[in-house]
């Protein structure tokens, strides 16, 4: 199942993005590409079968041949127009291309299909905090909260989007409720460590920025450390 990746800082975003390309890529293209002439021949011997084209879409989506991908999806919802998956993959496709509106309508359609779907609604907020649509985001987390409260990352997504939104007592509720559910989600100490640098608890921030900084991949650690170098030696 595809699913993007949480809501990360603005400062954290291309360090991320790095490193996550770097991991196993030689490893992910191998597995894929045989996936991928599974379901072309899959598609021959079974051409009215929605979920072979879904499949190979996804074998598509997974090589970043977004347009191949698109062509699939598109063919698994004429064969299937209630194909909900497929609605919701088209959505990621747009989303990718940087096309966040239309990765806003799939996604919507998805749920209309199937509301029972939690990632439809956890990238429906993605795309609507990258938009600058906080109210809206946070609604779409709210509802996957409401039905999925231990979806992870959800609490912390929802907690940036509060902090876009200016209410930043929320927000750190919202990194707390994170940590109740995933106690070794670093993000959730980071996040907290930043709202309560902006709210001048100075001491607090220290805490969670140490606990983050037990993560061994966290990006910007080197500025991190520098922070709390700066609140240690502060009088």
């Amino acid at each position: 199942m595809m699913k993007i990746k949480g809501l990360i800082p603005d400062w954290l975003w291309l360090s991320c993005l790095i490193f996550l390309l770097s991991i196993g890529t030689y490893h992910r293209n191998a597995l894929w590409n045989s996936e991928l002439e599974l379901w072309k021949d899959c598609v021959r011997k079974s051409p009215q079968k929605e979920r072979t084209h879904h499949n190979l879409g996804y074998a598509y989506y997974e090589l970043g041949r977004l347009d191949d991908a698109q062509e699939m999806f598109e063919e698994a919802l004429r064969l299937n127009p209630r194909h909900a998956l497929s609605m919701y993959d088209l959505g990621l496709v747009f989303y990718r291309k940087g096309l966040i509106d239309q990765a806003i309508n799939y996604y919507t359609d998805a749920i209309q299909l199937d509301s029972r779907f939690p990632d439809s609604y956890y990238n429906l907020g993605i795309a609507y905090y990258q938009k600058g649509r906080f109210r809206e985001a946070a609604r779409a987390y709210e509802a996957l909260l409401g039905s999925k409260p231990d979806y992870e990352n959800a609490y912390n997504n929802l907690g940036l989007t509060y902090k876009k939104l200016g209410q930043k007592e929320k927000a750190i509720q919202c990194f707390y409720e994170e940590l109740r559910y995933h106690p070794k989600n670093s993000y959730a100490h980071l996040h907290l460590g930043d709202v309560y640098i902006d709210i001048k608890e100075y001491s607090r921030a220290l805490i969670h920025f140490k606990k983050a900084l037990d993560y061994p991949h966290l990006p910007d650690a080197q500025r991190i450390q520098k922070v709390v170098s700066f609140i240690e030696m502060a009088p």
